[in-house]
């Protein structure tokens, strides 16, 4: 797990380096264009120059990450920087990857790049936009109290994650359909061009997950393949808050985060401070974004930071930081297990596509064989609830929705000539 690859220095933003810059490139490249180059070119560009350099002054700085000021380490927090984060890089990856297999197949069948390519474009748009509405949909309890002005912001800031594959399919096969529609171009050919390349975004969306620490697992009991996530990871806070990483086994109601004491493991830390069965906890840090502070911590700044034990019926517990793990609880890497999954259906579907009997069957096989993973993956994962009174979480309710059409689109296109 690495969620940010690097940060670009608040002093640059502070000092406006980054204007600067940005301002004497973008002349540079308009004087180039109207001396020696395209007078119009030079013309098109300046609306982006315009618009590039409002946005570096008035929206990047609002994403500068906030950091634990070194010189007062329980004091307010500073703007870091603007955090590169790998979640994003390997989502362009995805895209980029996704679109250049689709492009590759499109120019062995021989079918219009052109109008792919725009395609495909629409695809990527409308997909993020879907991808982000499902998110906003599971986790609506998150943004319900925020502030108008807080909520516009939350709502389109996706710097630490925050998509969900469901919607960007949707959106993605939504938008296809439309374009399709409207510009008259065969259905059923041009999924099957699309298919492997949308698995394969998705195959490699799922490291950016895993860079992330986001789609995490259950606790792992076996040795292999279970993973370790660092302290102040989502899956690490989950186990804090669910008293797992204390060492407290219980009925965890992630909806109030308190978790009615069953056993305390001998020698645990829960154990050691006095947690006893039949105990109602709550698990928290005491301070706010508590989590940032959790790391500068673990990466030895010195603070006032403990992990409170709330005992409903009895005096907090306060557990130093210092006595905290360094890593999460070994945990099932789900992010790789759906990667290695997703590659192996962009294979199948790849080296399929040549021996299909009808148009459409690559994409109606993707439609089935997904969901099925996908349902049995959601069973060891741990980051989401079940969904309107059911045991089933919302991406399962999708996957058994997914499978019924999938294969009743795999029966149509059986009808088809050959």
């Amino acid at each position: 797990m690495r969620q940010t690859l690097f940060t670009i220095d608040h002093y640059l933003f502070e000092n406006h380096w980054i204007l600067i810059g940005w301002l004497i490139l973008g002349m540079a490249f308009m004087a180039y264009q109207f001396f020696w180059g395209n007078k119009t070119e030079a013309g098109y560009f300046l609306p982006v120059y315009a618009v590039g350099a409002m946005a570096i002054h008035f929206v990047v700085p609002k994403l500068e990450t906030l950091g634990v000021n070194p010189a007062d380490p329980n004091g307010p927090m500073v703007p870091d920087g603007l955090a590169i984060r790998g979640y994003g890089v390997f989502m362009l990856l995805a895209m980029v990857c996704g679109i250049g297999l689709c492009v590759y197949r499109c120019r062995q069948v021989g079918y219009d790049f052109d109008k792919l390519l725009s395609l495909t474009f629409w695809m990527v748009v409308i997909g993020i936009i879907g991808a982000r509405l499902f998110y906003v949909i599971q986790k609506y309890d998150s943004f319900a109290g925020l502030a108008a002005g807080d909520l516009m912001f939350a709502l389109v800031d996706m710097t630490s994650g925050g998509l969900v594959v469901y919607g960007s399919l949707i959106g993605g096969v939504l938008a296809a359909s439309v374009y399709m529609w409207r510009n008259k171009m065969p259905w059923r050919q041009v999924v099957d061009i699309l298919a492997p390349g949308m698995v394969l975004g998705l195959a490699i969306g799922r490291i950016g997950c895993l860079m992330n620490g986001c789609c995490y697992g259950g606790v792992c009991e076996a040795s292999y393949p279970g993973v370790y996530f660092p302290a102040a990871s989502p899956p690490y806070i989950e186990q804090l808050s669910s008293g797992e990483l204390l060492g407290i086994q219980g009925t965890f109601d992630e909806k109030t985060y308190q978790v009615a004491v069953e056993s305390v493991e001998p020698e645990s830390l829960a154990a050691e401070y006095g947690v006893k069965s039949g105990d109602t906890v709550r698990v928290f840090l005491n301070e706010s974004q508590g989590d940032i502070r959790l790391r500068a911590a673990k990466e030895g700044m010195e603070m006032n930071l403990d992990a409170v034990v709330d005992r409903l019926d009895d005096d907090p517990i306060f557990i130093p930081v210092s006595k905290l793990p360094d890593d999460s609880l070994r945990t099932h890497p789900t992010q790789i297990y759906s990667a290695v999954n997703a590659f192996l259906l962009t294979a199948f579907l790849w080296f399929y596509f040549p021996f299909r009997k009808r148009r459409g069957e690559v994409f109606a096989l993707m439609c089935v064989i997904y969901p099925v993973c996908r349902f049995l993956l959601e069973l060891i994962r741990t980051d989401e609830l079940g969904a309107f009174g059911t045991p089933f979480t919302v991406s399962q309710l999708v996957s058994i929705c997914l499978f019924v059409a999938g294969l009743g689109l795999f029966a149509y296109v059986r009808t088809r000539p050959e």
